[in-house]
């Protein structure tokens, strides 16, 4: 950033290094995935955020990591309760943001 000094970033966030997601073999958090959010927007330039994967109706997983990055992007807090919703089984048994891990 220091030396090509972009006028903006485009910010690809597939989130398949998720832990427990089955086409990664990575094991990070949603915490953790958006911590890369964070770090880009430091640099206050203009950002666009894309989510890359969720490659079945299922990849909830993916829903999660991406609605807490927008949250992270807009300095916004997401409440980790998930709102009822048309595909809110999906979400089960915890319907929550965060999925502690097992």
């Amino acid at each position: 950033m220091e030396i090509f000094k972009p006028g903006d970033v485009v910010l690809q966030c597939g989130a398949d290094s998720l832990s427990g997601y089955r086409l990664g073999c990575f094991n990070l958090s949603i915490e953790v995935h958006a911590e890369c959010v964070r770090y880009i927007k430091s640099f206050n330039v203009p950002l666009l955020l894309l989510g890359g994967g969720g490659y079945t109706i299922r990849d909830v997983a993916l829903a999660r990591c991406w609605c807490y990055e927008t949250g992270v992007a807009l300095g916004a807090e997401v409440e980790d309760k998930m709102p009822h919703h048309e595909y809110y089984e999906y979400f089960g048994p915890d319907y929550t943001l965060h999925v502690c891990p097992e």
